[in-house]
């Protein structure tokens, strides 16, 4: 297939998972789930967003979750960055660890998200942060690290502050090892 068919294929999927026709929108998720693109993503991760029926929603949440195409990570990235998906910003985190995804790149958003989020939120994205099995950036560490020292601890519950030693220990301990690899 060409790439100016896989677009025009991903545009239509993309259509019709909003489509106020419940056939054709199970005929969409059915398609998504059949190509298996990395284009698809970010149009699942809008329709999951979108307060589907609750059917639906679960049929997204299941492919966001256990997906087998790789070099994805920017999709939820930049969905993490945007205030629109700040609803499901847990959903998306966990939907990464769950796919195996490493976002060592962009571990600063992750540790944003840790430090401005709920407790769930933050236990997500530790959860995360132990999965990684990729090497992570010393620069990217550094960062990580320089952000969770500033965070102000006052006004924060012991079960929110021992999640956040928690996340900074593993920092730390990811800085360690990337100082014996060198």
């Amino acid at each position: 297939m060409s790439s100016t068919s896989k677009n025009k294929a991903v545009d239509e999927i993309r259509r019709n998972l909003f489509s106020p026709d419940d056939a054709i929108v199970q005929s969409a998720l059915n398609r998504c789930r059949e190509e298996g693109n990395a284009a698809l993503v970010e149009p699942l991760i809008a329709f999951y967003a979108s307060e589907p029926a609750p059917e639906f929603k679960q049929q997204a949440a299941d492919m966001l979750g256990t997906l087998k195409v790789s070099k994805v990570e920017h999709f939820f990235i930049a969905a993490l960055k945007n205030n629109v998906y700040r609803e499901i910003w847990q959903d998306l985190v966990s939907f990464m660890w769950n796919s195996g995804l490493q976002p060592v790149n962009d571990l600063e958003v992750i540790t944003t998200l840790a430090l401005r989020g709920n407790y769930l939120l933050t236990l997500e994205c530790l959860t995360l942060l132990e999965s990684l099995d990729a090497e992570v950036p010393e620069e990217v560490i550094l960062e990580c690290i320089t952000l969770m020292k500033a965070k102000s601890k006052v006004g924060l519950g012991d079960d929110m502050k021992k999640l956040l030693t928690a996340y900074l220990t593993i920092l730390e301990e990811l800085r360690i090892q990337n100082d014996l690899r060198d």
